[in-house]
């Protein structure tokens, strides 16, 4: 009898933690593949976790498919769809008969381009699934990720300064800061969509509370600040004033004295933080003398062996800053070696070493421009670039015509995101790896969710 009463106490109290865990297991399969993603030597779980949450997620969908409306919703992305179709064979057609490093280029082309569209796939099936378990967070759950690892950067660096007694600026808690830039930056432009959506429309994509979003917000733009990594700079700033300008939206509702003053405070303040790392980095006050001898890459040849080659020198007698001399050399020679390969190399980040290592009969370890854009036109030629920006292009004209006609929070989100990456593999050459495979996951998971908004699937 008291074994009967134990049990039947014991299954009183199971109950509720097995529906919380049928409830949350998807938004936890979400933050867990998120916060992997950046971290070095994690790739055969993040691959497990991607796999498992797939085969999932398709099994909650099956078992709710309804042919007669399923593909009615993602009608406002049919232009994007037959853009990344055409894209994709484009790719494969160059890579095969175009290339001269065919069997690389094709390697590469499966290992990267056709994981990205599969892990794009996943993030639109794990939104959709918790649609219908009827859960309303799942892009919470990544932006979760990312702010987690903005609280664990600023940890560490605190930890640090109280250790040290002077703040590790540009301090990581793993890998490069480039890892941490591209995390905060994606962060911010989430927040800052979700912010003015609520201040236009007063709906949210993150269903979190509006301090919540102030809070990791400002949190995030003190992590750019710290991090000395001037692009994610630059993008933040541009990410702010277009923010600003949302604000004055024609045919904003009424939204509250106090909130329209937290926000323009809050723009402010970001943006002042934002400047404070802008001017205390050092590396910009030589920029002006390292690009001037960047651009004469003739007689500065830095940029092709720096083993062998000695940095210019400015007129104090120090060496220009490398990464930008670096960087604007390598932009300079990407350009002149586009035109002489307008038709790209072959699929891969790689194609920016294969173009000197060819045209300068050298044999270095370049592989990358430093420009995910420049990168990608060496790679995939000027078809391949102009593809990729109208494909860019055409969600963001969704996401905004959503935005505007239907008051979706997501589609906001979707130009803010769409737009930050296009300016950041600009900047930087994150179109490939890691970094490329959390922007897929992430658009996928967006295109659903605005669909979802628009016109939800029974």
């Amino acid at each position: 009898m008291r074994v009967s009463k134990l049990t039947t106490r014991y299954c009183y109290l199971a109950v509720p933690v097995v529906e919380t865990l049928q409830k949350w297991w998807l938004p936890g399969c979400l933050f867990a593949i998120y916060f992997i993603y950046p971290i070095p030597h994690t790739i055969a779980l993040r691959n497990l976790l991607l796999l498992a949450g797939l085969v999932a997620c398709l099994g909650l969908i099956v078992r709710h498919y309804n042919h007669a409306n399923f593909w009615q919703p993602l009608d406002p992305f049919r232009i994007s769809g037959w853009i990344l179709l055409s894209l994709t064979l484009w790719l494969l057609l160059q890579s095969s008969f175009i290339s001269p490093y065919p069997q690389l280029a094709l390697d590469m082309l499966r290992g990267d381009w056709f994981v990205e569209l599969l892990v794009a796939v996943t993030g639109g099936c794990a939104v959709l699934a918790c649609q219908y378990r009827k859960i309303n967070r799942p892009l919470a759950a990544l932006v979760l990720a990312l702010f987690a690892h903005i609280v664990l950067l600023l940890g560490y660096q605190v930890w640090l300064w109280a250790h040290t007694g002077s703040y590790p600026f540009g301090a990581t808690p793993f890998a490069q800061k480039d890892y941490h830039s591209m995390l905060v930056t994606t962060l911010i432009a989430l927040l800052l969509a979700d912010l003015a959506s609520l201040a236009i429309n007063r709906r949210s994509a993150l269903m979190l509370s509006w301090p919540a979003i102030l809070a990791m917000l400002i949190i995030s733009c003190v992590a750019t600040a710290t991090l000395l990594a001037r692009n994610a700079v630059i993008i933040t700033l541009i990410m702010l004033f277009i923010t600003s300008t949302l604000f004055f939206f024609p045919g904003r509702k009424r939204f509250g004295r106090w909130a329209a003053s937290t926000v323009i405070a809050l723009l402010l303040a970001a943006s002042i933080v934002s400047w404070f790392g802008l001017r205390n980095d050092s590396r910009w006050q030589g920029f002006s003398e390292a690009a001037s001898a960047a651009f004469d890459t003739q007689n500065n040849l830095a940029w092709l062996n720096a083993q062998e080659y000695p940095l210019p020198l400015m007129k104090n007698g120090l060496p220009v800053e490398e990464s930008a001399y670096s960087r604007l050399a390598w932009a300079k020679v990407g350009l002149e070696q586009v035109a002489r390969y307008p038709l790209g190399l072959g699929y891969g980040h790689k194609a920016f070493g294969w173009a000197v290592n060819r045209s300068f009969d050298v044999k270095t370890g370049h592989e990358s421009s430093h420009s995910g854009l420049l990168d990608f036109t060496l790679a995939n030629g000027i078809p391949g670039i102009i593809l990729w920006l109208a494909l860019s292009g055409a969600l963001i004209v969704a996401g905004w015509r959503a935005f505007r006609e239907q008051h979706s929070p997501a589609g906001l989100a979707l130009v803010f995101t769409v737009s930050a990456y296009l300016v950041r593999c600009l900047l930087d050459g994150h179109l490939s790896g890691f970094r490329f495979e959390m922007y897929a996951l992430l658009v996928g998971a967006l295109v659903m969710a605005q669909t979802l908004e628009t016109k939800p699937c029974n």
